[in-house]
């Protein structure tokens, strides 16, 4: 019979920090109260109980600590017992105080507040505390069919509802309500419990359902269970298993609520483990009387000897954050602490291992004070992983290693399980300012210095990079061909071009090939680290030379310049450098004319920069175009003459407004006269 534990069984976040909380109390002698139960678990609260923690009601109160359960309480409550000078131990499940805050929130804008959850359940009831007068709970599809409001709606879930039923009734409340907010307060761990126990139950024939038969979360699970279509057996402890429930049934899975302790959990796993081998020992002896009658028996299932620091193979049946529970096929299982799990950091203990996972660990001890047999994955990976590391040591192999931590003179890398230094000279291929860059990092690696002995490895990543741009270099040689179109990365820069990376080869932009405009330096066009496609112009192989150009992959400005620009028209241009013969003006990038100083004034110039300076935008008439010599000449002299002419042809065609518009020399010299004879 197979056994295997969900993910996520037992405490959850907020149930821990309460049980913590109260274990503080006891451990420091205090004694206080409890207004309800601290959480739904029996065992837990008879523990509790028997240490000076009681269950009490707020009138039996006058002094001392008391404890808020999990679940809340309404604030008029906590208001009272501010008002006896009692010492408040909050244990409110985090989840359920966002529960309220939105609760409280709705009233505040004047929503009906709707829960979705248990009828007296005190979660449910704390919850309403904090609403205010308009407010239903609705536990189910009946109920969600039978109420109706025209106010708007805040919807809120208790915690612990299945996602089964909160879809049912959001299903109904969206068709009949004007819904203004809903919050799906249900919490993250019941939701990854309910899921895990539900993947489970798929897979097995019998789920035990841990936990009191007071717990909402327990009984939740339950029913995702049998939803699941397996057989569901609800117990409290390990006391409630019965032998006869497991006669037919090959695998068994057992999840638990979130109110169940480990050490409950604990106790059904060792009356499973027990089970388990009664029922072997009864196929035993059945194999034993088929002998007799001369048949064969198969002692596959016996168990095997352990010594301390054997190698053990095994399978994960339970992962906590203290604790990976493993069973290797002994007389009980092996439990490695999560400090024995890996050399790498993690988060969770599930980061490294799961439910199902077949790991191989290391026996540290045979039995510590509890009857455990305590392992160590991460010592077992180091004593397999220095096997394999010399093998491929040996045949000069390469290995894959994550970087883990930065020291001095390098960085520390998990490989195989192993911690191996790379030198910071063995990085990369040229000096690397910042080593944190490479925390997190695969590298594949070549083992340089390896002394098991010594527990030294050294390794090396440049040697890795070396050889891949070697056979990288190889390829481009081979192939490389003059007029080629190819991609590359520029890697540095000088002052007559940009070297480029193309394929573990270096070659060269020459900065006028750079772009087909005036180019003062290469940054003005390219910048380190930025892919560029380029025509390969010049092979040398004998002198190890490439010649690139970057203006070349792309259309000549030149072309079809007469279709775009006609001799004897005025455009505007920019100019882009000053000579003594005169000024060079760009019209587009890429296509420059020049101005003769003779063509720049109607005046007398001396020299261009007296009257022009570089950026300027002016006008310019085209003289002449060459498109094969890519030339072409301009006069700003004679762009103002034509501009001249227009505006006094412009200015004679339109009579001026002398304030007498529309009468004529005849008119006005005839009214003279008439003014005199008067």
């Amino acid at each position: 019979m197979i056994v295997s534990v969900a993910d996520y069984a037992g405490f959850c976040f907020g149930v821990k920090r309460a049980v913590e909380k109260v274990e503080e109390l006891i451990d420091n002698g205090e004694k206080a109260y409890m207004l309800g139960p601290l959480i739904h678990n029996s065992q837990v609260i008879e523990r509790f109980k028997k240490a000076g923690i009681n269950v009490a009601d707020l009138e039996d109160i006058k002094e001392g600590n008391v404890i808020i359960r999990t679940h809340g309480v309404e604030p008029g409550l906590i208001a009272q017992l501010n008002s006896l000078n009692l010492n408040i131990i909050d244990c409110t499940c985090p989840n359920v105080k966002r529960v309220h805050k939105a609760v409280q929130n709705f009233s505040d804008k004047g929503y009906f507040t709707i829960i979705i959850g248990e009828h007296n359940h005190p979660e449910v009831e704390g919850i309403r505390g904090w609403c205010g007068k308009d407010v239903k709970i609705i536990e189910n599809v009946e109920e969600a069919k039978n109420f109706y409001t025209n106010k708007k709606v805040g919807i809120v879930v208790q915690t612990t509802q299945t996602e089964e039923n909160v879809e049912k009734i959001m299903e109904i409340l969206g068709k009949r309500l004007d819904i203004a907010s809903f919050e799906n307060t249900r919490c993250a761990a019941t939701q990854q419990r309910q899921k895990a126990a539900s993947e489970l139950a798929k897979k097995v024939d019998i789920m035990l359902v841990v936990g009191d038969k007071q717990s909402a979360n327990t009984k939740n699970l339950v029913k995702v269970c049998q939803k699941a279509g397996a057989r569901v057996y609800h117990i409290q402890t390990a006391a409630d298993i019965r032998k006869d429930w497991f006669t037919a049934a090959d695998k068994v899975g057992i999840t638990a609520g979130a109110s169940t302790p480990d050490w409950i959990i604990k106790e059904v796993i060792f009356r499973m483990d027990e089970l388990n081998k009664e029922l072997n020992n009864q196929e035993n002896q059945n194999e034993l009387a088929k002998q007799e009658e001369g048949e064969t028996v198969n002692y596959d299932n016996t168990f095997t000897d352990l010594k301390e620091g054997d190698i053990v193979e095994g399978t994960v049946v339970k992962v906590d954050n203290n604790e990976v529970m493993v069973n290797i096929g002994y007389k009980s299982d092996g439990i490695i602490p999560v400090s024995e799990l890996s050399n790498s950091a993690f988060e969770s203990a599930e980061d490294v291992v799961k439910v199902g996972d077949k790991i191989k660990a290391l026996v540290l001890k045979l039995e510590d004070n509890e009857g455990n047999i305590i392992l160590s994955k991460k010592k077992a990976d180091e004593v397999i992983g220095w096997d394999e590391l010399e093998e491929i040591y040996n045949n000069q192999g390469e290995v894959e290693g994550t970087v883990t931590e930065v020291v001095k003179g390098g960085v520390l890398v998990d490989v195989k399980g192993v911690k191996g230094f790379i030198p910071a000279s063995h990085l990369d291929l040229r000096y690397v300012p910042d080593l944190n860059a490479f925390l997190g990092q695969k590298l594949n690696l070549n083992i340089i210095e390896l002394d098991r002995n010594k527990n030294r490895l050294v390794l090396s990543h440049k040697h890795v990079l070396e050889k891949e741009r070697d056979a990288l270099r190889e390829e481009t040689w081979a192939n490389i061909q003059e007029g080629q179109v190819i991609k590359g990365v520029v890697k540095r820069l000088t002052d007559f071009g940009a070297f480029v990376d193309i394929g573990g080869v270096d070659g060269l932009i020459h900065i006028s090939d750079l772009s087909w405009q005036r180019v003062n330096h290469p940054s003005d066009i390219v910048k380190e680290g930025q892919e560029v496609e380029v025509v390969v112009l010049k092979v040398d192989k004998d002198r190890q030379r490439i010649s690139l150009g970057l203006k070349q992959a792309l259309s000549d400005p030149w072309e079809d310049i007469e279709k775009k620009y006609k001799v004897g028209s005025v455009i505007e241009g920019r100019i882009a450098k000053l000579v003594n013969f005169g000024a060079f003006v760009e019209v587009e990038p890429g296509v420059e004319g020049l101005v003769h100083i003779s063509q720049i004034s109607n005046q007398h110039v001396n020299k261009p920069e007296d009257v022009l300076k570089e950026g300027d935008i002016v006008k310019v008439k085209i003289l002449e175009i060459d498109p094969e010599k890519k030339r072409m000449s301009l006069s700003i002299k004679e762009a103002e003459n034509e501009l001249n002419k227009e505006e006094s042809k412009q200015s004679f065609e339109k009579p001026k407004d002398n304030g007498i518009t529309g009468i004529t020399i005849g008119e006005m010299v005839g009214d003279i006269f008439e003014n005199k004879k008067e």
